[in-house]
């Protein structure tokens, strides 16, 4: 474990990534952009020697794999693919046993998409699709698909996204999320050090998905906890390196775990996807993915021409809760300058008499 935040090199692409990401509002990423970056690159080495040729789609495939975090900006229907929340269903729920199909999913649950997320129900739709392009040889399409599915399995790994209490915001633990998946992940987890299990043929993916949610909604208590302590440790600190040291070290087994199990999983279904499309030749990778978004072809908003659109309700939450944080801390450092002031003019006065 390291002791002090320090920031890991990486390459130009990474460092890329990670730039247009810093053009976000805080509450859009989703692991760090550089984790999602890294999950597709390594899932793509990861494949099969029978799909080898596939691997070096991998390096146009990377980068894409922060696109959907900026697609939300332009698209409000985009941030419920990113989670999916087993606790807001009666405790009794087995989410294994819910139909993969969006519409009949939804009827016997009688929640909105977004209260509860449709992650699930996304990767596998981007997984039939990905699988047919590769069937009709549009490899170009398979890839973008493929490079999409990478960004909310990534996310559904993030036990964050698998709670309703997913900023810890029911539990006086606001701005959790960006401290442990973007702050604390990023300074710490180390991608040369990733051991995931060889991918392998998925005969029911809506299952495994499911399999691989409830797994990641089990880890959420166990991370809120952590927060708890570490504050505790640093006296209430969530802006220091004791906080971070101490929530890395009852935290980065299951970050490192997640993030494995991520590239593993994704490299299982984009092989899954070759298997059922019949194993077609795969041709010579691409240079680049296009940038629009396979939902709704909206592209990424450009910050610096325009502002950008009205946010999703979720994220709109998620801005309230940080204004009414910096609100109250405002007032309390407030508060410290004017006792200081106080007492500055009171000691002056008692040496003047």
């Amino acid at each position: 474990m390291r002791s002090r935040l320090s920031l890991p090199c990486f390459p130009l692409a990474w460092a890329a990534a990670a730039l247009l990401l810093a053009g976000l509002p805080l509450s859009a990423a989703a692991w760090s952009g550089l984790q999602h970056v890294q999950i597709n690159k390594a899932a793509g080495r990861n494949v099969p020697q029978e799909m080898g040729a596939f691997r070096p789609f991998s390096r146009a495939m990377a980068f894409p794999g922060i696109y959907p975090d900026l697609w939300k900006e332009a698209d409000d229907s985009e941030t419920p693919r990113h989670y999916f929340e087993p606790d807001r269903l009666p405790p009794q729920t087995d989410i294994r046993e819910l139909s993969p199909v969006l519409a009949d999913a939804f009827a016997q649950m009688g929640q909105t998409y977004e209260d509860i997320g449709i992650a699930p129900w996304t990767i596998t739709d981007l997984l039939s699709q990905m699988t047919e392009a590769m069937r009709t040889n549009d490899w170009l399409w398979a890839a973008r698909c493929g490079a999409t599915l990478g960004h909310y399995v990534a996310d559904l790994h993030m036990p964050l996204h698998c709670t309703r209490n997913y900023n810890g915001q029911e539990t006086w633990q606001v701005g959790i999320h960006e401290r442990i998946e973007t702050d604390m992940t990023k300074a710490f987890f180390r991608a040369n050090l990733m051991n995931p299990a060889p991918a392998a043929y998925i005969e029911n993916p809506f299952r495994e998905i499911m399999e691989w949610t409830a797994h990641s909604a089990s880890l959420a208590p166990g991370i809120l906890n952590a927060d708890t302590i570490a504050k505790r440790s640093a006296n209430g600190r969530v802006d220091t390196e004791r906080y971070y040291a101490k929530l890395w070290e009852l935290t980065g087994d299951t970050i490192n775990r997640q993030i494995e199990d991520a590239v593993s999983h994704l490299s299982s279904l984009w092989y899954t996807a070759w298997v059922d499309a019949g194993k077609p030749a795969i041709p010579a990778p691409f240079e680049e993915l296009p940038t629009p978004s396979v939902h709704s072809n909206v592209d990424i908003p450009l910050w610096e021409a325009e502002a950008p659109p009205a946010a999703s309700a979720r994220s709109r939450q998620n801005r309230t809760y940080k204004l009414i944080i910096w609100s109250v801390m405002g007032f309390f450092a407030f508060l410290a300058v004017a006792s200081a002031i106080h007492r500055g003019i009171q000691t002056r006065k008692a040496k003047e008499q």
